[in-house]
């Protein structure tokens, strides 16, 4: 492959890290603004801030630029160490947003259950969907429903209208 044809390839890469990031950050924002206006239904898939791994091509293409520029710099004495150190902490924060997510809508009184319409998985996270309890308790007017019973009225049908 001629070096012109591995930058451009290199950049497509780029701009598919950046179009990923803003996938999660878009997600993260919608799960929390659905929290927000209380959403009888929100769906979470725990699976999806793992793209943000992909971040590791803009680091890669500092190095690259600033490599071209000056070998001397330090940003190509601790490539390695950087690339690593933001491997790390993008996969930990790839962990750990789901899991503030959940917590936070657990909080708030919404109950995790599967997703009907998810079939198989390919990624490393459950599609969860969080159905407010309350809503669905008030439906049937009893004060204490349990989490397999809401998930069965939210699989059956029934609508929390």
């Amino acid at each position: 492959m001629s070096p012109k044809v591995a930058q451009r390839v290199f950049l497509l890469f780029n701009l598919i890290a950046v179009l990923a990031v803003a996938y999660v950050v878009h997600d993260i924002v919608n799960v929390t603004s659905e929290l927000a206006n209380k959403q009888p239904v929100i769906p979470l898939d725990t699976g999806i801030s793992y793209l943000l791994l992909m971040s590791v091509f803009w680091l890669l293409s500092l190095v690259q630029f600033v490599g071209r520029r000056n070998k001397q710099h330090f940003v190509i004495r601790w490539s390695s160490q950087l690339v690593i150190g933001w491997f790390i902490t993008s996969l930990l924060l790839a962990y750990f947003i789901p899991v503030v997510l959940q917590q936070r809508l657990e909080q708030a009184g919404y109950i995790p259950c599967d997703a009907p319409q998810v079939v198989s998985r390919i990624s490393r996270g459950a599609s969860l969907i969080f159905v407010d309890g309350q809503a669905f308790s008030a439906q049937d007017s009893q004060p204490a429903i349990q989490s397999e019973q809401v998930c069965g009225l939210f699989a059956s049908g029934l609508s929390a209208e």
